[in-house]
Formats: structure tokens, C-alpha cells, sequence
């Protein structure tokens, strides 16, 4: 993912400064950030190596479990329809017992849980099946925006505005969150995927703070 998220190396330096916006509750966002869309943005660091081979697409499972999940449900859906054919040849009468027999051998070579048996199917496929039946499905959903509800503990943090403040303010030491007045915040009650930085008191006392601690931060009022 690009980020545009510019960040001292040393909070004694003025520069770069980077802009969080306040919101009403005091929730900090990096301002003017580009945030994440689809799952090829959070998932950058395999969305671009797993369509090289069938081996590479097996290894960005490992590396992402919402991956691994999509895969899983091809990979379903693939045995069902293998065991739809079979049954169709059955009730024909089995008339071609070669076509019987191998549908037969390839719902067997294929464990139900796709947990067992998903990545052996993928590292199974020619080159030809990969990319005509596997890989043009992979690509629509890293085309698509994630799923919040089942992935949201697998997303990036840095892919959204809030997030990527969240990142900044986690790596500032403590005297200095003390100084700004700024508190971080995991779960805000019990079930809670409330994650944030908040700034708890004043904007500009915090932005005084800060020009006087030469921390290179500053505040403005988010405008939503």
C-alpha cells in the first residue's frame, strides 16, 4: 500500500511536521491521507506475488488468512461441483465407466474440509487450470473492498486515516503522548474493535505543547 504518512526521525526535529485531524470525540486521523480501498491495498504485501505461480498463490495463503478463507470457498465450491457431475453420471446410468472412475478418483484425492485440502489443490493445478479456473476469481476479490466484519483483525491498521494515526502515535514515546495529551485506545469497552488515538484535552494547548517540545505534530479540526 502507498502511504503518505511522513514521520520524524527525531521528535527534537520540526520537520516534517505531520497534520492529525480532531474529531468531536477527539479521534485522531492523519490528515489528507489516502486510504485503503480494496483488498489489494491491504493486502499489498502478497497481492502482488501470489498470481506468479501456483506455489507462490499456496505460500500468500499462509501469509493471509482471508486469502486462504477465499481459496477455501473455491476450492468448495470446485468439489461440489466435481460431486454434482458424478452424481449426474450415476443417475445416467454409468453408462461411461471411465468418466465414472475418474470423477470418482478426483472427489477422492479431495478432502471435504477445505482446510485439509485446499492447498493441495492448488499446488495440483496445471498451468492451464490455474489460470483459466483460479486466478480470475482471486482477482475479483482483491478487487473488491474487504469484508469488514470477518476481516477486520487481519487489516492493516496503516490502511485507513485513523489507523495509520493509531501507528504514528504507538511509536511516540510516552512522555511525549503525555506531553500532547493524547491517550491510546484498544477497545474502548469489553468486545470493543474500537482502536484509536485520542487526543483528551484542548487542541491548542496540544498544538503549543508540541511547538514548544519540538514534536513534529500538529492538530486541526476534522471537518465531518
Amino acid at each position: 500500500m502507498t502511504k503518505n504518512l511522513q514521520k520524524s526521525n527525531s521528535l527534537e526535529s520540526a520537520e516534517p511536521i505531520t497534520v492529525f485531524e480532531v474529531s468531536k470525540g477527539g479521534t485522531l486521523r492523519v490528515s489528507n491521507y489516502t486510504e485503503a480501498e480494496t483488498r489489494a491495498d491491504f493486502y499489498d504485501y502478497v497481492a502482488s506475488l501470489w498470481s506468479r505461480s501456483q506455489e507462490d498463490l499456496a505460500y500468500a495463503m499462509t501469509e493471509c488468512q482471508p486469502l486462504a478463507w477465499a481459496v477455501h470457498s473455491i476450492y468448495s465450491e470446485f468439489r461440489d461441483e466435481i460431486e454434482a457431475e458424478l452424481q449426474d453420471a450415476q443417475d445416467a446410468g454409468g453408462g461411461n465407466k471411465r468418466k465414472l472412475v475418474d470423477l470418482e478418483a478426483r472427489l477422492q484425492a479431495m478432502p471435504e474440509e477445505p482446510e485439509e485440502g485446499a492447498e493441495d489443490w492448488v499446488l495440483s493445478l496445471s498451468t492451464e487450470e490455474f489460470g483459466e479456473r483460479l486466478a480470475p476469481e482471486i482477482e475479483t476479490w482483491f478487487a473488491e473492498p474487504p469484508d469488514w466484519n470477518t476481516e477486520d483483525d487481519y487489516l492493516p491498521e496503516s490502511g485507513t486515516s485513523q489507523g495509520a494515526a493509531l501507528e504514528f502515535f504507538r511509536d511516540m514515546p510516552g512522555d511525549a503522548l503525555d506531553t500532547l495529551g493524547i491517550d491510546i485506545v484498544e477497545g474502548d469497552r469489553p468486545g470493543s474493535t474500537y482502536y484509536a488515538a485520542e487526543l483528551r484535552g484542548d487542541m491548542d494547548r496540544a498544538n503549543r505543547a508540541a511547538e514548544a517540545a519540538g514534536i513534529p505534530v500538529r492538530f486541526v479540526a476534522a471537518q465531518d
